[in-house]
């Protein structure tokens, strides 16, 4: 997804509208359990992109030192 940032934006933005719309659910249906998973899921995405740019970092950072 490097080559095309455009495609990788498109997908994490389904992502998280299907997150929303699972946390909404939960909200109206008053569902604890649905509200707790639905944020952990959020949660998960954010550290998976966080970790997934420091993964490329370090992949550049490695080539250079080639």
């Amino acid at each position: 997804m490097k080559k095309n940032p455009t495609l990788r934006t498109l997908v994490i933005l389904g992502i998280v509208f299907l997150i929303t719309y699972a946390l909404a659910d939960g909200i109206r249906y008053g569902s604890t359990t649905g509200v707790m998973m639905s944020i952990t899921s959020l949660f998960a995405l954010f550290v998976s992109i966080y970790l997934y740019d420091k993964l490329l970092q370090l992949k550049e950072e490695e080539e250079k030192s080639y």
